[in-house]
């Protein structure tokens, strides 16, 4: 059988436990994100992933219960007559919405100890693909035969009214288990359920985290691992205006003897020329991933510093100023995961290993990081929009005034931020999340503009107490 396992973030670690022993037991099983294909859009696939399905496996807890994800879920499967399976992870008072769709079908109690048996117990039960096709359509053809017949009736013989809901309740089957607490929490050796420890979060939470510019930051959720143990966040506002990168000339299109504002310059076309003195989309030797990692009050920095005197209007120098983990906690830093970033490299390191398109990636090792174009996807399966505001203080801080000019004077309080993501074609380019005036959800700009906004993202340790919702 083919099962779609519908789950809540926050269950990811039972969701991931449920599949294991599905597959372990000769099932197919649909589990997202894992079954997510790279490329394809996330709705869809979640779509396509119920239809192909033979039966669905609902983890009910409080969040799914709450999910407005799950219901749409559970809404596409029952209106597809696809068997729904109803494991219960604690007790839940359904909402209105959801028991809608549950409330009518029959509950079966499973046995304390159980552990999942009855939840295999109850999928073997089920018709496969082929045979629960032909039922419903058996149904539906008898269904139209006894339109036909009694067309001259205003309401329906009982006996045709028992014959069609015996019908409808072997297309539609709901089987409920109901797990105990103990059984779902009490077996952490065997992988069930969260340590307690650990912060209940789910994608599009917010969290408050580490400190800058004298304030607390506030996160936003945008995915929690399988195991429920730690979470990937983004800043929900843009905390700062920086550029991604200082030209290694020390001045914006100019090499000390001659300047390439024209678009036209040897710059256009000589990529190491335009990384020298635009700025290097480089992320592995950018500027503002070494200020993003490093908790220093003196920041040292390779090559050129980001200096005033080295940017496109010669403001915003970030080279005079601490590290943006500098006001962190060591408690705070140590609930920072240095995780593997993977970054597509720019036309040069990719040139440098003979791959001219450009397909080559370079892993960095990093505590924080800007996001990638793929890691933007997540914003979308977490339901969360891209569009960013600054902080009043980040707007304080910014010499360039670009966001009033950009943004405010558009009649917009949204704003550019940078990803780390090399622009095609170009070793400076970066590309940058735009602000929805134009409806152009990308843009591009040289590495060494200081004006745009910066969002860090981080991986943390959900047992560290000093997340705090």
């Amino acid at each position: 059988m083919y099962i779609f396992i519908s789950h809540s973030s926050s269950d990811a670690a039972v969701a991931s436990d449920v599949c294991d022993m599905l597959e372990k037991n000769g099932e197919k099983c649909f589990l997202a994100p894992r079954d997510i294909r790279s490329g394809h859009e996330y709705a869809e696939e979640i779509v396509d992933g119920i239809d192909r399905s033979d039966a669905l496996v609902l983890l009910l807890s409080k969040k799914s219960n709450e999910s407005p994800h799950v219901l749409r879920e559970i809404e596409r499967a029952v209106s597809r007559s696809i068997p729904i399976i109803v494991y219960k992870l604690e007790e839940v008072e359904l909402r209105k919405s959801m028991e809608y769709f549950l409330m009518t079908h029959q509950w079966v109690n499973a046995k304390q100890g159980a552990q999942l048996t009855d939840l295999l117990d109850c999928i073997n039960t089920l018709p496969d693909r082929g045979e629960r096709r032909v039922s419903v359509q058996a149904a539906e053809k008898a269904d139209n035969t006894d339109d036909t017949d009694n067309r001259d009736n205003t309401e329906k013989s009982p006996d045709v009214k028992k014959r069609r809901g015996r019908r409808l309740a072997a297309a539609v089957a709901v089987c409920v288990v109901l797990i105990a607490a103990v059984l779902l929490w009490g077996f952490a050796g065997n992988g069930f359920g969260r340590d307690k420890d650990v912060i209940d979060v789910e994608a599009g939470d917010t969290v408050v985290f580490g400190n800058y510019n004298g304030e607390p930051i506030e996160w936003r959720v945008l995915r929690v691992s399988d195991d429920g143990e730690e979470a990937v966040l983004v800043s929900k506002y843009i905390l700062t205006m920086k550029a991604y990168d200082a030209p290694e000339s020390g001045k914006y299109n100019y090499d000390g003897v001659k300047d390439y504002w024209s678009e036209n310059s040897e710059a256009a076309t000589d990529m190491e020329l335009q990384a020298r003195v635009r700025g290097s989309n480089d992320w592995s030797n950018s500027t503002i991933r070494t200020w993003l990692n490093s908790e220093d009050e003196v920041v040292k920095y390779e090559g050129q510093a980001p200096t005033s005197n080295a940017m496109s209007e010669l403001k915003n120098g970030y080279s005079n100023e601490a590290g943006f983990l500098h006001d962190f906690t060591d408690e705070e830093l140590t609930a920072l995961k240095t995780v593997d970033v993977v970054t597509k490299a720019n036309v040069l390191a990719a040139a440098q290993n003979g791959n001219t398109g450009g397909t080559q990636e370079i892993i960095t090792k990093d505590r924080v990081y800007l996001l990638s174009l793929e890691e933007l996807g997540w914003f979308e399966e977490s339901g969360m929009t891209t569009l960013a505001v600054p902080t009043d203080a980040a707007i304080q801080q910014d010499a360039s005034g670009w966001y009033k000019i950009y943004s405010l004077d558009m009649g917009v309080k949204e704003y550019y931020w940078w990803l780390r993501e090399p622009a095609d074609k170009s070793s400076s380019k970066c590309l940058l999340v735009g602000n929805g005036y134009s409806g152009n959800s990308l843009s591009e700009y040289p590495a060494g503009l200081e004006g745009f906004g910066i969002r860090p993202a981080v991986t943390v340790d959900l047992h560290s107490k000093s997340i705090k919702k």
